[in-house]
């Protein structure tokens, strides 16, 4: 199966990123890392004939993500932060449609449980273009796909692995709010071609406690989009729901 096939054929010189020679950088070495739960909501279809996320029986699922940032003050050389997220949903349901995913074709009224693993590894070479109370880095992001699709019925069974990298445009920017410890941000992704998209981004607002590790909490919300239209299988999937992370800094 040739699911995310078409981004594989997306070079990175395909990627606009203006950076100017001036770019701030870091003072000091600085290191960020966080860990979070997301509460995923996912909405969409999946297969062709598409089949609703619905009537797959996907729900509510807590999905956990971590990340680690290294920061320097070296000009010219970009910054470096790599996040793990993992995203899965395992059900079982009573297929309303037919559903095809790789050459098997699943009939309606059968019993199918179905197995999502769209977990992915980023990791993200980014410039500060500001640096003070207003945050603002843009880069590009190499994301890395490793997981599954699989459905299982009493006489069918299909499993296909994804393995696949793709590069998407990077942006962050963040409001620290001088002297109080509360912050605001966004975060986001993205990549369009040839009729595909992957998008994702974060929203949030947290505290920085004084401590010696700048420790800290943030909540927000975030959303991911997987639309794919391959010639074994069509995705167009929304994640999206509310998320709690600790955070700290040194």
């Amino acid at each position: 199966m040739k699911l995310f096939s078409t981004f594989a054929r997306f070079s990175l010189s395909s990627i606009a990123l203006t950076v100017t020679c001036h770019t701030y950088a870091d003072t000091v070495l600085g290191v960020y890392a966080g860990a979070g739960t997301w509460q995923s909501e996912y909405a969409g279809d999946i297969g062709k004939p598409a089949t609703s996320a619905n009537d797959l029986g996907m729900g509510d699922n807590n999905n956990n993500f971590y990340y680690i940032a290294i920061e320097h003050p070296v000009p010219f050389f970009p910054n470096v932060k790599l996040q793990q997220n993992n995203i899965t949903s395992k059900q079982t349901s009573i297929l309303e449609n037919n559903l095809s995913i790789g050459n098997i074709t699943y009939p309606s009224g059968s019993t199918v449980a179905t197995d999502f693993d769209l977990s992915y590894t980023d990791a993200a070479l980014y410039y500060e273009l500001l640096d003070n109370w207003l945050t603002l880095d843009v880069g590009v992001t190499l994301r890395k796909y490793s997981g599954h699709l699989q459905a299982e019925s009493a006489s069918l069974s299909d499993k296909t692995d994804i393995d696949i990298s793709v590069p998407l445009a990077y942006g962050h920017m963040q409001f620290d709010l001088p002297l109080t410890g509360f912050f605001a941000g966004f975060e986001g992704n993205y990549i369009s071609y040839d009729g595909n998209d992957l998008a994702d981004y974060s929203a949030k607002i947290g505290y920085s406690f004084d401590s010696a590790l700048d420790l800290g909490v943030e909540v927000g919300y975030r959303a991911l989009t997987v639309n794919i239209d391959d010639d074994d299988a069509q995705t167009n999937l929304d994640i999206k729901g509310p998320y709690a992370a600790a955070i700290f800094h040194f």
